[in-house]
């Protein structure tokens, strides 16, 4: 199963999300999924709302064949999520045709039935979330204008119903009241989503840029460490130049003139370069590592290493073959870095778990394996990796030509492999 495969939804559960628009996390019925089965976009809702207006519309509005309004009620609600501007114009439309056609005795909510009001608050709602705000206030506006056209309408017998007008108030007016108010307030509440959806889209952008920048950062000064200690072994070898080529005509009976003067120059130049590697060490080097000039560590310090790690408790065996006596010294420090590289993850994100690890030289290739079993206990929290210490590795087995490997294991471990070519210096220069 591949990472792709596994994060796919199942079937089932896409053809939910285009019915439901689902919370980012549906698994837990929240506030949010309750809100999201009666929002914008919800057919199980925009069911029930049709259902119910094609009911009321023949029954209680005397409108004999209201399946086409009852049916742009419905197409509201599932709208309202993709095109919120459509949404209200087809809710307003339903608004026009109950003024115009429906009729009523004076107790039933006039002109804005029940489902015609929840088509408008959601699709106001929508406008609010999904729009500029001055869209959403355009439309509530619209709506209360034409609210207050319908009111002027029945009072001017413009609009005759079948109410009594002289025991029972013009029924417009509080409908189209209460309309006004709640639709102010899905307005509202859709603002206020919007911002809190571009508050939190702008902390995540946020977060990532900074961890992002965290570790372009580690990954540099996994860089500035790698080039310090090449420094040293560059170093060394240009001291070497330096007193062989200065030393040679005291050493050496019979040189030319011309020959003494190759050497001087030869000595000058290694001498020029040492002191320019020096200025760029400074820069390189922090002013708490000034004073850092141990010889680099190489496969002969990894006894150490494992015992070290054996008393903290995660037992290491350790298995170094024959190795060349002349093997480079950037080959040297790099298999010692592998091996202490993943025995820090082991600790770090395994303790305790058993750990195999070899350093062997076959065909001219020096061979680190580094594997390790399933801890026998979860590790503690706060744990988790940036996989900055497996870059590193990376970049130091890159530098000397080599190949990495690394990746969980069937038992539950993890396995680090890296093959180093064992190249002279000659090699190297062609």
């Amino acid at each position: 199963m591949t990472a792709e495969t596994a994060h796919r939804p199942h079937p089932a559960r896409r053809v939910i999300e285009h019915l439901v628009p689902v919370a980012p996390d549906s698994r837990r019925w929240g506030l949010m999924l309750v809100l999201a089965l009666i929002g914008p976009g919800s057919v199980p809702f925009a069911l029930l709302v049709f259902g119910t207006q094609n009911q009321l519309l023949r029954t209680n509005y005397s409108i004999g064949a209201p399946m086409l309004i009852a049916v742009a009620t419905g197409a509201a609600v599932v709208l309202a999520r993709y095109r919120p501007v459509v949404a209200w114009l087809l809710a307003m439309g339903v608004f026009a045709a109950v003024a115009w056609l429906g009729d009523v005795s004076g107790w039933e909510p006039w002109p804005l039935t029940v489902p015609t009001l929840f088509a408008l608050l959601v699709s106001l709602f929508a406008l609010g979330r999904d729009r500029p705000a001055w869209v959403g206030v355009l439309a509530w506006s619209g709506y209360t204008a034409a609210g207050t056209w319908v009111v002027w309408a029945v009072n001017s017998d413009r609009i005759v119903l079948s109410y009594n007008r002289f025991t029972n108030d013009n029924p417009a007016v509080e409908n189209l009241t209460l309309g006004a108010l709640l639709g102010a307030f899905a307005l509202l509440v859709g603002v206020t989503v919007r911002i809190w959806q571009q508050g939190r889209a702008r902390v995540a952008e946020e977060e990532r840029v900074a961890e992002e920048e965290r570790q372009r950062r580690r990954l540099l000064e996994e860089r500035t460490r790698i080039a310090r200690e090449l420094h040293d072994i560059v170093a060394h070898h240009m001291s070497v130049i330096a007193v062989q080529s200065s030393t040679a005509e005291y050493r050496l009976a019979g040189l030319g003139e011309d020959v003494k003067e190759e050497f001087r120059s030869i000595s000058d130049q290694a001498r020029e370069s040492l002191a320019e590697m020096r200025r760029l060490l400074g820069v390189l080097r922090s002013e708490d590592e000034a004073g850092a000039r141990a010889p680099q560590p190489g496969p002969e310090a990894l006894h150490g290493l494992a015992e070290s790690v054996n008393r903290a408790g995660t037992p290491v065996d350790l298995a170094i073959g024959e190795l060349p006596p002349d093997l480079p010294e950037t080959v040297a420090l790099t298999v010692f870095r592998v091996v202490q590289e993943a025995l820090s993850n082991v600790v770090r994100h395994a303790p305790g778990a058993h750990v195999d690890a070899s350093a062997v030289a076959s065909d001219g290739t020096v061979v680190v394996t580094v594997v390790n079993g399933p801890p026998p206990a979860p590790a503690p929290p706060g744990q988790e990796s940036s996989g900055l210490g497996l870059v590193g590795m990376g970049e130091r087995v890159a530098l000397d030509g080599g190949a990495l490997e690394t990746g969980p294991t069937p038992e539950g471990g993890f396995r680090v492999r890296a093959a180093l070519p064992i190249r002279s210096t000659a090699e190297e220069s062609v």
